[in-house]
């Protein structure tokens, strides 16, 4: 592990100017931030979110921005979580930035969300809770162009919808909160060399080496194996990603433009056939997706073969017939709709 101490000039050396202007570029190409944002930034001590604070406290004037600091601590590596603690704490005090710190507490409930998706959704919701003691209306994170290229590989692999291979989102909003990436179209290794070149310290979690989760074994396994093939497969993964969402986003708008298709009715939801089949199969599939997500369906775990089968049932099956989908949600084919419930 990387010992724990901040290096003393951490405030006053700059930061590569390459890497800053192109957290500017982000920043403006994704509207991140706007004069007068309260910025909370996530910090788990490792290289990336350490130069995420670092360059954002150097860009706060720039920027127009008020920065903050939010540390989960996990609990799961024992007395090295402890130590990324301290590092944070130490860091927050050494940048005069106030921090926000919670401690998760061991749970033996049962869950059937990964040991990875449950710290994610525990962390955001510290996050989210932290930028409102703070009055902070932003939540910055420190992913990177490598996170974006292994996720997409991730989801590719895994199988996913066009949502879904689009991977990160450099900018959402989430009750009233939003979420921002400025080292999206940045290399870890850019940063990793900076940090070590200004003697930066940082913390190192050993359990990334380790094949335990699918992402370690997608970043130490096959993406150095594909990179032989290509070896700017990273910046394609991103690419390919980027041109996705272009697409995505302007299905979403004309989704968005159709959203009166979709009508309530005592506690259900109801689409008229005709009004569905008028459209693109995209908006068709969007379309009965937003149905389910409203009345409560799981729509994470809804596979290809899901919407393969919605798509036979609603052209094909007569009226009458009815099928279940994961979220405890059954759709019903009457002779002229699409009837929704829990």
């Amino acid at each position: 592990m990387s010992r724990v101490r901040v290096s003393p000039p951490l405030l006053l050396e700059k930061p590569n100017m390459n890497l800053t202007s192109q957290i500017l570029k982000t920043v403006d190409r994704y509207k991140m931030l706007e004069r007068g944002d309260r910025v909370l930034v996530g910090v788990s001590g490792g290289s990336d979110s350490v130069f995420l604070v670092y360059a954002l406290k150097r860009l706060e004037d720039v920027l127009g921005i008020e920065l903050f600091i939010a540390h989960m601590d996990h609990g799961l590596r024992g007395k090295e979580s402890g130590r990324d603690a301290q590092f944070v704490k130490n860091l927050s005090k050494s940048l005069g930035v106030k921090l926000a710190y919670d401690k998760l507490k061991p749970t033996k409930a049962r869950s059937k969300l990964s040991t990875e998706e449950r710290l994610r959704e525990k962390r955001y919701e510290f996050f989210m809770q932290a930028a409102k003691e703070f009055g902070a209306g932003c939540v910055a994170t420190a992913h990177t162009l490598d996170d974006q290229a292994e996720t997409v590989l991730m989801r590719v692999i895994k199988g996913s919808s066009l949502k879904g291979v689009i991977g990160i989102h450099p900018k959402r909003v989430e009750a009233k909160i939003k979420f921002v990436r400025p080292l999206f179209e940045i290399r870890k290794k850019e940063i990793i060399k900076y940090l070590k070149n200004k003697k930066i310290s940082f913390r190192v979690d050993q359990t990334n080496l380790e094949d335990k989760f699918l992402r370690n074994r997608i970043r130490n396994k096959v993406m150095p194996y594909l990179e032989k093939i290509n070896p700017r497969l990273k910046e394609a993964l991103f690419n390919f990603a980027e041109s996705l969402r272009e697409d995505f986003e302007f299905i979403e708008e004309e989704k968005h433009k159709r959203k009166s298709i979709i009508r309530s009715e005592r506690c259900a939801k109801h689409i008229l056939l005709c009004d569905l089949l008028l459209q693109s199969k995209a908006l068709q599939k969007e379309i009965t997706r937003e149905a389910l997500k409203s009345v409560g369906g799981n729509i994470k775990r809804l596979t290809y073969g899901h919407w393969k089968d919605i798509d036979n049932f609603v052209r094909k099956k007569s009226a009458g017939k009815s099928m279940d989908l994961p979220g405890g949600i059954k759709m019903r084919k009457t002779r002229d709709r699409l009837i929704f419930t829990k």
